[in-house]
């Protein structure tokens, strides 16, 4: 029996509660927030690379336009390459210290979830009604000396997006101090190493959360890389329609 934490298995819950529709259709509404906010970046974006544009450029003709935005979108893809090579070894780590918390813990079952499942779903049953799932993945339950951490955990990449990652990440540094002072206590060494299982987990999310600001970073380089293009071509008909708006200003 382990003191120090045990283990509950993920599964797909059919559940019609109120509380996971109104979650549904919160999840649809922060799809379009999401949208709206990459177009709000693409905006941001081009707006400051024409900023460089004119500044950089006193004849908007083609022959001085395309070398500059080729000079933007080599140096860009290549920072988008490196920055690719960091998100890819973010995974790796994040895979196996996955597998290495598998391989400690034998009641943790190989349970994935499959990445096309959304967190919370809805399918027609019939006319006018329709059956509302929610995901939950595999949840470790730290025991602290006077209250306890459940943490879910992820299992594949569509997790680092539906799930709170740097939220558990704040509480796990919160539980830290509790955690080892209730693991402390315990004379047996074998369930002292329970506190390199709270350290893999730990990890894991450390390792999402540097992947995800790796793909915002390649998120904002790529953009820089496609405003660069059009601005090679297009730079002189926006700039001839932007104009008087920023004389004006």
């Amino acid at each position: 029996m382990e003191y120090n934490y045990s283990i509950k298995e993920g599964e797909l819950l059919l559940n019609n509660s109120k509380r996971v529709k109104i979650i549904v259709w919160f999840t649809f509404l922060f799809r379009i927030v999401k949208l709206i906010f990459l177009l709000l970046s693409f905006c941001i974006t081009a707006y400051l690379t024409y900023l460089i544009f004119e500044q950089c450029i006193t004849d908007a003709k083609l022959m001085n336009c395309i070398p500059l935005g080729s000079i933007f979108a080599t140096f860009g893809s290549a920072v988008i390459s490196v920055i690719s090579l960091y998100c890819n070894k973010q995974i790796s780590f994040f895979q196996e210290n996955l597998l290495a918390l598998h391989e400690q813990i034998p009641e943790l079952s190989s349970w994935k979830r499959w990445p096309f499942l959304k967190r919370y779903s809805r399918e027609r049953a019939r006319m006018f009604w329709h059956n509302y799932h929610a995901l939950r993945n595999p949840q470790i339950t730290f025991n602290g000396q006077n209250h306890c951490l459940t943490i879910p955990l992820p299992t594949c990449t569509a997790d680092f997006y539906d799930l709170p990652i740097a939220i558990n990440i704040i509480k796990m540094k919160c539980f830290h101090k509790p955690f080892t002072q209730s693991v402390a206590q315990h004379q047996n060494i074998q369930e002292q190493k329970d506190i390199f299982i709270f350290y893999c987990t730990l990890m894991i999310y450390k390792n999402i959360i540097k992947y995800k600001f790796g793909t915002f970073l390649m998120l904002i380089g790529s953009e820089f890389v496609l405003t660069s293009i059009i601005f090679s071509f297009l730079y002189q008909q926006i700039h001839e329609v932007l104009l008087p708006v920023t004389a004006y200003f």
